[in-house]
């Protein structure tokens, strides 16, 4: 028999980019929501001070 081994789904220590998978950087908080960037590609993460909200992504330009 095959023991299967528990998943570790605790809060990762940082918020990494799925395009680069560099860690991204907290910018500011816009409408109720913490801005994440990531200066290599662009993207960025809008995070609900709310638990209940959902969690937003888009594209901008690199800086």
């Amino acid at each position: 028999m095959v023991e299967i081994p528990m998943v570790d789904d605790s809060s990762p220590e940082t918020l990494r980019c799925t395009v680069c998978l560099l860690p991204m950087q907290y910018q500011s908080i816009k409408n109720e929501k913490f801005v994440w960037q990531c200066f290599k590609c662009g993207k960025q993460y809008y995070v609900s001070k709310h638990v209940d909200d959902n969690f937003e992504e888009s594209w901008s330009p690199p800086r």
